[in-house]
């Protein structure tokens, strides 16, 4: 018979000794780590739960040199990270992730002067891991982190620096599929309303448009690319002037489903018609893109898989495992009514 004591606080040896395992394996479950058989793993899971068994953390650190905890650094006001429209379904991905593993989230927000105090904190709090949403070519923090030695995997933006790992979407060939998609649509005067320069996703759409205008040749009467901010408003004071021109497109791949929307209330201002005069395209499927008139055709990103496989990369840095360190993953075009069917 196992004797485990009955009064203070369960160890991990005694969990261990009622599951009948070794202390390193009750370790490698709690931690979501490889190496443990699917039965085991439930077994001392069920234990760990009857006992509400839990690691002191300072003890924890002490022993292992680890906090459990993973830092989310986005370069905004928080106010700004809850309203946006890509970056709660990330934390989310990645939170669910990190709480199966046994690991903490903890949520920076930081303006690019303030770079110094995420990597106090990271270095204060131990911080095992860190993850980069938003992060660009000129980003300091990224080389600040890599100095110190935290594992540091991005998303939405790609490096070839030593030491970080990164997750992205397709954006240069759904772009180029959206260009496509107007061609083979009938139009030949095309502009890409497109993003900042600055962001790294907004760079692979418009190498994805440019791929696919020059393959096109002759098919091609006209191209062009015009640069706005992620807003609305200003999208729609562009798209104004864009399409009371003359000799305005037929078709607008836009960068993003907000600077979509501007572009259809100014066709709507002007008395266009969508698709039937001017065909627009978005990117990010947000809520609103299926209940605009007419619904607008945009790219999904898979953003639950974008945050998993972020998360997963850190986990195996972190522990020195096998993984791959640079992942692409596929977009979905969802085609809707402000683009018309192909002709045959």
């Amino acid at each position: 018979m196992i004797n485990v004591k009955k009064e203070g606080k369960l160890t991990i040896r005694d969990i261990a000794a009622l599951a009948g395992v070794s202390a390193g394996t009750v370790s490698r479950t709690m931690n979501g780590q490889a190496g443990v058989g699917q039965e085991t793993r439930q077994r001392i899971q069920q234990i760990i739960e009857e006992h509400r068994f839990q690691v002191d953390p300072t003890a924890r650190m002490l022993s292992t040199g680890r906090s459990q905890t993973l830092a989310v650094v986005f370069p905004l006001h928080a106010s700004e990270v809850v309203m946006h429209p890509i970056y709660p379904a990330l934390i989310g991905a990645l939170g669910d992730a990190a709480e199966r593993a046994g690991y903490d989230i903890l949520l920076l927000t930081q303006s690019a002067e303030k770079a110094a105090h995420v990597v106090d904190t990271v270095t204060r709090r131990r911080v095992d891991g860190v993850v980069l949403p938003a992060a660009g070519p000129r980003d300091p923090l990224i080389k600040q982190l890599t100095g110190i030695g935290a594992p540091t995997v991005l998303i939405g933006h790609r490096t070839n620096r030593e030491g970080v790992g990164w997750v992205d979407s397709d954006h240069d060939s759904a772009a180029h599929d959206l260009t496509r998609l107007m061609l083979d649509t009938g139009r030949r005067e095309l502009v890409l309303l497109n993003g900042p320069a600055h962001v790294s996703a907004c760079k692979l759409r418009s190498a994805g448009f440019w791929k696919c205008v020059q393959a096109a040749g002759d098919a091609v009467t006209s191209a062009r690319e015009i640069r706005v901010p992620f807003d609305t408003d200003a999208a729609t004071a562009e798209a104004l002037k864009i399409l009371g021109d003359p000799s305005r497109p037929t078709g607008v791949v836009c960068g993003s489903d907000t600077i979509a929307a501007g572009v259809m209330d100014a066709a709507h201002s002007l008395g266009l018609r969508v698709p039937d005069d001017v065909a627009v395209t978005g990117f990010d499927d947000r809520s609103f893109a299926a209940r605009t008139t007419p619904t607008l055709t945009t790219v999904r990103m898979p953003l639950d898989d974008i945050g998993r496989t972020a998360a997963q990369m850190l986990f195996a840095m972190i522990s020195g495992g096998p993984a791959p360190r640079k992942v692409i993953l596929p977009t979905e075009i969802i085609l809707r009514g402000s683009t018309p069917a192909r002709e045959d």
